[in-house]
């Protein structure tokens, strides 16, 4: 062999052991903390699942960011459930059924949620509700005080874990509202004048009530608690101010319309649900129209691009989701189930839903009651998951992203991946 031929071996071995050794000298677990939080703050949901189980270093400093405690993954909680302690729910971007145990939820209808937490109802007859809030993955558990069973939506101002969280149960066709605040032994009603009402949401420390005319009635959040105090007597519900915003008529020329409010991004949007209007079809949704509050303008301002947001949509709740956040290639998408036309009905009292469709010769299969909706498309998709037109519609809520990263890769008899 050549001089050349041995020197130029001599010189790529050096190299190669060179690089070797500079790549040895990358200490990334030994970077300071304060990059690694702000490393840490820009990355998906999806991307803090892999970072958690680098080390045990940085699973701490992820634990302690306030995107790791709110964030989490759409999950859809299925209904008709009450008589069992397992609970069926779909994560739906992951297309996964998970089984989960609930001694806490036996005997109780899920009503709504906020995030991570479940709206929890069980029916005691004679017009009485036992209502309590459950955080499914902490199983933390808050009674509240019974209810009138006639309210068809409850909304929370916040997590039921913070102070000052309000809980508002909502009747439209009476538009009545009743309060209840963190440290209140009873709900506190109060009687509205005018038209009946058909969604509400909080928004930006607002309660907002969308009325039948699309005009729009604001409450405050700390005009409600103001009038709580820790003496019951000196409440004074009927001086919480109300400020009633005539917004300029949506033209809306359709009967068969469900309407939604959802908080995306600090606004409050208004989801137009379009059935279709043959003789032959119940629960067919054909279209979605979308409009932004402008109170400025006083108007529905329509929504032709939704960016990055995902809306996932429910008669009982409804929330939005950043695509980027999540860490998905998915956005512009509308996800929605069966919800039913009229908002007033709860699964407890729908009971005539399961004869709609012998009823009506009509074939679940084939069915449009659930799939998702491409804005920029204007166009229905399915997804794996199908519902059952016959049943109440599922929940939606959230799975943390701490509870994620304990569960993936970790078996629990409480909680069963099915597939």
């Amino acid at each position: 062999m050549s001089k050349s031929k041995r020197r130029n071996q001599r010189q790529r071995k050096k190299r190669k052991l060179e690089d070797r050794r500079g790549n040895s000298v990358a200490d990334w677990a030994g970077l300071p903390r304060d990059i690694l939080v702000m490393i840490f703050e820009q990355l998906s949901l999806v991307d803090c699942i892999s970072v958690d189980n680098v080390c045990k270093l940085w699973s701490n400093i992820l634990s302690e960011l306030p995107n790791w405690k709110r964030g989490g993954f759409p999950w859809l909680m299925m209904s008709g459930k009450k008589d069992r302690e397992m609970r069926t729910c779909a994560s739906i971007l992951e297309n996964r059924i998970w089984e989960i145990e609930l001694h806490e939820a036996y005997g109780a209808y899920i009503w709504g949620s906020l995030q991570d937490w479940l709206i929890m109802v069980k029916d005691l007859g004679c017009y009485s509700l036992e209502v309590s809030l459950l955080n499914p993955f902490s199983v933390r558990k808050i009674n509240l005080p019974r209810l009138w069973n006639f309210y068809h939506k409850m909304v929370l101002s916040g997590s039921p874990a913070e102070e000052n969280t309000i809980c508002a149960a909502i009747h439209s066709q009476n538009r009545e509202i009743a309060f209840w605040v963190q440290g209140s032994v009873k709900w506190h009603k109060y009687k509205l004048e005018g038209t009946p009402f058909e969604d509400a949401v909080f928004c930006n420390g607002s309660l907002f009530l969308l009325c039948n005319d699309s005009n729009i009635l604001q409450m405050k959040a700390t005009s409600i608690i103001s009038y709580f105090r820790e003496d019951e007597c000196v409440i004074s519900i009927s001086e919480i101010k109300v400020q009633f915003h005539k917004v300029r008529s949506l033209e809306i020329n359709s009967q068969h319309v469900l309407k939604y409010l959802v908080e995306s991004s600090g606004d409050v949007l208004l989801v137009c649900r379009y059935f279709s209007e043959k003789p032959d079809a119940v629960l067919e949704t054909i279209n979605f129209e979308i409009y932004s509050l402008d109170l400025s303008q006083m108007s529905w301002e329509k929504v032709e691009c939704l960016d990055d947001q995902i809306l996932f949509l429910g008669k009982c709740c409804s929330r939005s989701l950043s695509s980027t956040d999540l860490g998905i290639a998915i956005s512009n998408r509308i996800y929605f189930s069966n919800d039913d036309i009229a908002p007033w009905w709860n699964e407890w009292d729908s009971n005539h839903l399961k004869v709609l469709s012998s009823r009506f010769g009509l074939n679940n299969s084939s069915g449009k009651d659930w799939g998702t909706f491409h804005i920029i498309r204007d166009s229905n998709g399915k997804f794996c998951f199908h519902g059952n037109r016959d049943n109440w519609g599922p929940i939606w809520f959230t799975a943390p992203l701490w509870w994620y990263s304990k569960n993936i890769a970790r078996k629990s008899n409480r909680y069963r991946l099915i597939w």
